[in-house]
């Protein structure tokens, strides 16, 4: 915890890349704090900003999980409350969109990016002066060493098609909502299982977050 009475509060809610899941399950679940992108951005915003990770493997934006042994992972139910928790917020960064890509949901591009329209609804009833940055995802890689045997049943060829659709649509809704916006796919990219970012990635993420939030 940032101790700094006068530090900057920085919320980052996602799904599993927030969390920091590591690419590949068969050598650690996740990547230890000093490498995840939360862990990244906080070294470099420095005392001045309080980073607080909230990040939960499955979360989709405003969907219950298929698998009824998953709860909690509608994004949209829990993140009232996390505001509420972590208030008051000056930034707060979305990153969500992939998990909604799963072929269970065979949700649109288009309607992926609108669920996010709650979100900063939530924040804008919380405080006007929060500023909301959205992150589009990261690419799905369909072709990665490890893509078929980790996710074979939950994400296809369409799915790795409509992440690369992803970011137009967010984009389209930062403009609409008077948001930031970052594209993750131009600096970061996943690894081994094509879903989760490589290690470097996170890094590559936390720069241009850092300087987005610092001109924000």
């Amino acid at each position: 915890m940032n101790t700094n009475p006068q530090a900057k509060v920085v919320l980052c809610y996602g799904d599993s890349n927030t969390w920091g899941q590591n690419d590949d399950k068969n050598t650690g679940s996740r990547y230890p704090v000093n490498i995840r992108w939360t862990g990244k951005l906080q070294e470099l915003l420095g005392n001045n900003y309080y980073v607080i990770e909230e990040g939960l493997g499955g979360r989709a934006t405003d969907l219950e999980h298929y698998n009824p042994n998953k709860p909690s992972r509608n994004g949209l139910t829990y993140f009232v409350p996390c505001l509420t928790s972590h208030s008051p917020t000056d930034i707060v960064v979305i990153m969500l969109g992939t998990n909604d890509l799963k072929v269970q949901y065979s949700r649109p591009v288009t309607e992926i990016a609108d669920a996010l329209k709650p979100f900063i609804d939530a924040v804008r009833e919380t405080s006007q002066e929060t500023k909301i940055l959205l992150v589009s995802p990261i690419y799905v890689n369909d072709s990665a060493p490890k893509f078929d045997e980790y996710y074979h049943d939950t994400y296809d060829k369409q799915s790795a098609e409509k992440s690369k659709q992803l970011a137009t649509e967010i984009q389209r809704v930062a403009s609409e909502t008077g948001s930031l916006f970052f594209d993750a796919s131009t600096v970061a990219k996943a690894g081994l299982d094509g879903i989760h970012f490589d290690e470097q990635s996170h890094l590559t993420l936390a720069q241009p977050l850092a300087e987005l939030i610092q001109h924000a």
